[in-house]
C-alpha cells in the first residue's frame, strides 16, 4: 500500500532521515537507497509517495519512494532556509567568482594581444638590403 508524506528530516552524512506521513502517525525512517536513482539528491519538505517495511530491526522503513510534484501557488516561490539557504549562497558565491575570473582572463587576453600585436607586424625592410 503506498503512502503520501514530506521529507521532514535529512542527514546528508550518514544518508538517512524521516518522513512525516500525510495522514499523520509516526514519521519513518527512510535510506538514501530508498531515492529514486534520478540524479537529485533528497530535499526537505519534498512531497513524497512511498511504500512501507518493517526493517530488520523492527522499524518502519519507506521503500520504493517516488517523488512528487510540488504544487505552487501562484507564482510565489518558498525561500530557502537552513542547509538549502546556505547550498544557494554557495552556489550564487561560486557562480560570481567563476563569472570574474572569466571577464579577469578576457581582459589578459586582450591586453596582451594590444601589447603584442604591433611586434608581430612584419618588420620594414632597410632600403639597402632591398633589390
Amino acid at each position: 500500500m503506498r503512502f503520501d508524506g514530506v521529507l521532514s528530516a535529512w542527514n546528508p552524512d550518514a544518508g538517512c532521515g524521516r518522513i512525516r506521513p500525510a495522514g499523520g502517525g509516526d514519521e519513518v525512517f527512510v535510506v538514501l537507497g530508498a531515492f529514486p536513482t534520478d540524479g537529485e539528491g533528497a530535499r526537505l519538505d519534498e512531497p513524497l509517495s512511498f511504500e512501507i517495511v518493517t526493517g530488520r530491526d523492527g522499524r518502519k522503513q519507506a521503500v520504493n519512494l517516488q517523488r512528487r510534484r510540488l504544487v505552487t501557488h501562484g507564482n510565489a516561490l518558498r525561500e530557502a532556509t537552513g542547509v538549502g539557504q546556505a547550498r544557494v549562497l554557495r552556489a550564487q558565491r561560486k557562480r560570481r567568482l567563476s563569472l570574474a575570473a572569466g571577464a579577469v582572463v578576457t581582459v589578459m587576453l586582450v591586453a596582451g594581444g594590444v601589447h603584442w600585436w604591433p611586434h608581430s607586424q612584419p618588420a620594414e625592410v632597410p632600403a639597402a638590403m632591398r633589390r
